[in-house]
């Protein structure tokens, strides 16, 4: 008879205990974690390549757009030969958005006004414009084909000069986030006038001060049109022949820095604040049509600033309010903010701020108001902007001296 085997003497082969399969399971956590934190470092180092590109993009665009104006800037070396003042430059200090009625201590934008060199298609519709308008004074009972026909047959004759007028301001972009500006621009021939109100028109750059009663913010607006948005902040600096630095643009102008305003002709328009700042080399109005008193910067440093695109996460949020005395800031995950550990600027709404570093989630030792803007109260949440920043010089081929002491 055969023996029956022992069921004691089988050896099992059938599955894994427990402790395999919680090794087993470690293993592949530490994978998985391992795997998730290399997927989402390549996601955060695509998505700051991406970002950084659109910035660079954008930064790019603002200096070439902006050097473009101001390279077409015209004038006289010497106007020693010549009667009339008729290559003007004025850049005012003067209220964001040019309201009728300022508030106290209003944030400010440089308004530029100069004579430039104007290329075919930019003067051609402004002449043809201009015949319109001067066939409809003629002819006020014509009908609009009667004087479109007329329009036409006189077209032939308009004659191009070359020469106009530019009106260059930030204003604030339509839109929910305050910080945001847009740089606007219009191209005017000489002597052109616009609408200011009903039947009343002036010529832009005989007016002293943009925004007063004699040129509204409104008639302004409706005479220019953006060439660049999302802009955080433009700049304008002058060299003169008192010039031997640039300065670090802050509000503050010194003897021997480059100046915040300027009147070409030194006509007396730039003698007080309300007026758009203090013109140094002013001598009043007995310049205002002496062409030998004329003096043209060398050259204009652009200091610009552009907005992080919007289809971006924030650059950061505030977590608790910003009162209008605080010198601290509290941000949401300070580890992800883009602005400089050791201070930089950040922009608030319509406030520049300056912090001196940051202290994990905090930004300490703030400075209000910067660059000319308003100090505000900021509530929690409130959308934080560094930007990108670039710096450029546009050289002036008509730089004029001051010949008259």
């Amino acid at each position: 008879m055969n023996a029956i085997p022992s069921v004691r003497g089988r050896t099992s082969t059938g599955g894994f205990t427990l402790i395999e399969m919680l090794v087993v399971m470690g293993i592949l956590t530490g994978f998985l974690i391992m795997l998730v934190q290399l997927v989402d470092s390549g996601l955060r180092m695509f998505g700051e390549g991406e970002l950084g590109q659109a910035l660079a993009d954008r930064t790019s665009q603002a200096q070439r757009v902006i050097g473009r104006e101001l390279a077409s800037l015209r004038g006289s070396a010497t106007g020693r030969d010549r009667d009339t003042v008729d290559d003007r430059l004025v850049v005012q200090q003067l209220p964001l958005g040019l309201p009728a009625r300022p508030e106290a201590q209003p944030s400010k934008v440089q308004v530029l006004r100069g004579a430039v060199h104007l290329d075919r298609d930019r003067e051609l519709p402004l002449a043809e414009a201009m015949l319109i308008a001067r066939i409809m004074a003629q002819k006020p009972d014509a009908t609009e084909t009667e004087v479109q026909e007329q329009a036409i047959k006189e077209r032939p004759s308009l004659a191009l000069l070359g020469i106009g007028n530019l009106l260059l301001l930030p204003w604030r972009q339509e839109g929910a986030d305050e910080a945001l500006l847009e740089l606007r621009a219009g191209w005017f021939l000489p002597g052109q006038m616009i609408a200011t109100g009903p039947d009343r028109f002036a010529d832009p750059f005989l007016i002293p001060v943009p925004g007063s009663p004699d040129l509204p913010g409104l008639a302004v607006y409706q005479a220019t049109q953006p060439v660049l948005r999302d802009l955080l902040h433009v700049e304008f600096a002058f060299w003169s022949q008192r010039t031997r630095q640039w300065g670090d643009g802050s509000n503050v102008t010194g003897t021997s820095t480059a100046l915040r305003v300027w009147d070409s002709a030194r006509g007396g328009w730039l003698t007080d604040m309300l007026a758009g700042g203090t013109f140094p080399l002013d001598r009043g109005p007995q310049s205002l049509d002496d062409p030998r008193d004329d003096v043209q910067p060398h050259a204009i440093l652009v200091r610009c600033v552009v907005a992080q695109p919007a289809e971006f996460a924030a650059e950061g949020l505030l977590a608790a309010p910003l009162d209008i005395d605080d010198t601290a800031a509290s941000l949401y995950d300070g580890s992800r903010f883009p602005g400089r550990v050791e201070g930089g600027f950040i922009k608030l709404r319509g406030e520049w701020i300056g912090y001196a570093s940051r202290e994990g989630d905090r930004l300490i030792g703030l400075r209000r108001g910067l660059r000319d803007t308003k100090v505000l109260e900021h509530p929690a949440g409130t959308r934080v902007h560094v930007g990108r920043s670039v710096e450029f010089v546009v050289p002036l081929a008509h730089a004029k001296d001051d010949w008259n002491g």
